[in-house]
C-alpha cells in the first residue's frame, strides 16, 4: 500500500475549506477506504495550531482531533532535525517535513509548495490534484 505524506498546507486546505479542499478530501477518503495510507508529522499539527491561533479554541481542537482520527501521525526525532539542519534549505519547515516523510518510508509527499521541496527532496512530491490524476 502506498504511504502518502500530507504537508500541513493540504491538511489546512481540507480543514478550512480552502482552494484544494475537494482534492484533499478525496485523498483522505482513499486513506479511509484503505487504498492508501495517509500520514503527517507531529509538526503539521503544531503548525496548524499556530496558524489558526486567532480562531476559536474549540474550532482548532475540533479540527486537529478530526485530522488525528483520519491521519497517521509519524514520529519525529533528533536525527530528522539534524538532517533537516544539514540541508540548509530556504524553507526549514519543509526540510523537516521531508526528513519525517523519508525516515518513515513515505512514497510521496503531497504539498502545495513543490518549489520549496524541489530544492532538496529526492522523494516524489506533487499537488493533491496531480496525485489524484496519477491514480
Amino acid at each position: 500500500m502506498k504511504r502518502v505524506f500530507l504537508d500541513t498546507n493540504i491538511l489546512l486546505d481540507f480543514g478550512l475549506g480552502r482552494k484544494g479542499a475537494e482534492e484533499a478530501e478525496k485523498i483522505l477518503a482513499l486513506g479511509l477506504a484503505g487504498v492508501i495510507e495517509i500520514c503527517a508529522s507531529y509538526l503539521s499539527y503544531a503548525n496548524m495550531g499556530f496558524i489558526l491561533r486567532h480562531h476559536p479554541k474549540e474550532e482548532i481542537y475540533d479540527l486537529v482531533a478530526q485530522m488525528r482520527e483520519d491521519v497517521l501521525v509519524l514520529p519525529t526525532d533528533a536525527v530528522q532535525l539534524d538532517k533537516g539542519l544539514a540541508l540548509f534549505a530556504n524553507n526549514f519547515e519543509d526540510a523537516l517535513q521531508y526528513q519525517c516523510a523519508k525516515a518513515n518510508g513515505c512514497d510521496v509527499i503531497i504539498t502545495n509548495n513543490g518549489k520549496d521541496y524541489a530544492e532538496f527532496c529526492d522523494l516524489p512530491f506533487m499537488t493533491a490534484a496531480e496525485f489524484l490524476k496519477g491514480l
